[in-house]
């Protein structure tokens, strides 16, 4: 239960979160939509790895849709002015395709690690069709698992900050946020520690060397991404677990604040995600440098510089 008498609202910390979800919604959408310009029109051989990554791409396209509305509801000080049908709507897909990016994003880390690692399994020689349906089912599961948003009452709608009251959908998205946290990320560390090892005994071999020091990169990457998106945000959690326990208004008003700024920072994956597509084909990282070019006025060199017939490898 909340002290009694005692405001948690911050207009800094409301202005801090809605500033850094706006700021996530324009660069996940410009860097996602290259991205999905490059999956049509560049990216000649689709192998597993590229449909996990597509898919990411359209978890984080639709991510990004809904980050405006969560930062209305901070601009107009945590009150929602939709609807509670829309509130329960938008609070399941936040919550579905950011486990969905989570998932995805684990899934191009245990694709990497089995390549890398142990390249004669047979998982290895995966049709994409089999890999559509692997992506359709994680589609499935993060939805079968995040299905409580909708259940959200009035009360607990968009669930942001202390609730006064605890009911089952409640506690599921609670335990849900730290499981998408602790699962993941430890398989993430597995396989980076694991390509490491990896690398340290085939690097001599010069034939391998760019293709081994790029997987290596890009489950550096992935590591860092997630981190610095979801450990803020958990640590935020733990404390204002530890404060709710208490009965000091200040130490509970702190948390909260830090736990809204912590938490818009999870978005910032699908914002960071591009950089994944970056490590992962030239052909993203001709696609980016393209319209960098562009805007800084060097058109026909962008041009020039865009998608080439052997931009395949995925």
């Amino acid at each position: 239960m909340l002290p009694p008498n005692c405001s948690v609202h911050s207009e800094v910390a409301e202005l801090a979160a809605a500033s850094l979800l706006l700021l996530e919604c324009v660069l996940g959408a410009l860097g996602n939509a290259v991205a999905l310009w490059t999956f049509f029109f560049c990216l000649k051989v689709w192998k597993p790895y590229a449909v996990y990554l597509f898919n990411l791409v359209l978890a984080d396209l639709l991510l990004a849709a809904c980050l405006p509305f969560l930062a209305t509801f901070y601009l107009r000080h945590k009150t929602w002015g939709l609807g509670h049908t829309a509130c329960q709507v938008m609070s399941f897909l936040r919550a579905l395709c950011r486990g969905s990016g989570v998932t995805f994003l684990t899934a191009v880390a245990l694709d990497r690690y089995l390549r890398v690692a142990h390249p004669r399994l047979k998982v290895n020689l995966l049709a994409p069709r089999a890999a559509w349906g692997i992506s359709a089912l994680m589609w499935l599961l993060v939805a079968a698992l995040t299905h409580q948003s909708v259940l959200l009452s009035e009360a607990q709608c968009p669930s942001s900050g202390p609730r006064t009251e605890s009911s089952f959908s409640a506690v599921w998205q609670e335990a849900l946020f730290f499981l998408q946290f602790i699962l993941p990320f430890g398989l993430i560390l597995f396989c980076s520690a694991s390509i490491i090892r990896v690398l340290q005994r085939r690097l001599r071999d010069p034939d391998k060397q760019p293709k081994l020091r790029r997987a290596q990169a890009l489950v550096a990457v992935v590591v860092v991404l997630f981190a610095l998106c979801f450990l803020p945000s958990f640590l935020a959690r733990v404390l204002l677990a530890a404060a709710r326990r208490g009965r000091s208004c200040r130490a509970l008003s702190a948390a909260v604040h830090a736990s809204d700024v912590a938490g818009s920072l999870t978005y910032l994956q699908g914002a960071l995600n591009p950089v994944v597509h970056c490590f992962s084909s030239p052909a993203f990282r001709r696609s980016y440098r393209r319209v960098l070019y562009t805007l800084r006025g060097r058109g026909p060199e962008a041009e020039a510089r865009g998608c080439e017939p052997r931009d395949d490898d995925s």
